[in-house]
């Protein structure tokens, strides 16, 4: 890779923009938006398991997810984690060290592709749990 392509590898990962305050805390708390909703999901999967051996500990964490405060902490992270995904989404064409995606309408199908593919796996995976 030559110099010119390097410089336009840098490019497409950092930029000078000064983003809005609200921005910036967001991109900060990606991290832990992210350790919140694991942690979350542990917990469901070690109730569930004791929940097998013939305690009541699942009601425990369905009364845990009802709480107002822990609702609105899991808004939270689904809201960063949405604008985490659209951050990364636009950023994907730009990556890419291929000349197909230099124009721009190619660079809107690649982000729309990466859309149906994330509303289709939703859709599937939504449906699987209602049945």
């Amino acid at each position: 890779m030559n110099q010119q392509d390097n410089n336009n590898h840098l490019e497409a990962t950092q930029t000078n923009v000064k983003y809005p305050f609200i921005i910036t805390i967001m991109h900060k708390l990606i991290p832990f938006s992210m350790i919140w909703v694991s942690l979350v999901l542990m917990y469901g999967v070690v109730c569930m398991y004791t929940n097998a051996v013939g305690q009541d500990e699942f009601y425990r964490f369905i009364f845990f997810l009802r709480s107002p405060f822990i609702v609105g902490l899991n808004c939270i992270a689904l809201f960063i984690s949405v604008f985490h995904t659209i951050i990364w989404f636009n950023l994907f064409p730009k990556m890419m060290s291929s000349t197909v995606f230099n124009k721009k309408t190619n660079t809107l199908l690649v982000i729309a592709g990466l859309w149906a593919v994330t509303l289709a796996v939703s859709i599937f995976l939504f449906l699987f749990v209602l049945k």
